[in-house]
């Protein structure tokens, strides 16, 4: 691929890239706000590998919705408001356990 495609996929996917140097090596860093990665790819990466081998790169395995049943029904959690999700978080913190019921 192209660098300047690779840039105009990234700008069209609102990832945030600088050029910059990573052991030695220039490049472009590419990262993920939402997913909190940060990714660096040399010219050479960049040209010997297709998109979608890339992008697994930038969001490293991050990139999965998450879907919960917690009101009678399924939704995606990304688009639940502060206070739902934080009910969701308390539900997390439990403390479970399973013990054995003593048989007379």
């Amino acid at each position: 691929m192209e660098i300047a495609k690779f840039v105009g996929i990234c700008d069209e996917r609102g990832y945030d890239w600088c050029e910059g140097e990573y052991i030695g090596k220039s490049g472009y860093f590419v990262g993920c706000e939402w997913l909190d990665t940060v990714a660096h790819f040399t010219a050479e990466a960049i040209e010997k590998n297709a998109w979608p081998i890339l992008e697994k790169e930038i969001t490293q395995g991050k990139n999965v919705r998450h879907i919960t049943r917690v009101v009678g029904y399924y939704s995606r959690v990304e688009n639940w408001n502060k206070s739902k999700k934080g009910e969701l978080d308390d539900r997390h913190l439990g403390e479970y356990k399973i013990e054995k019921a003593m048989v007379k």
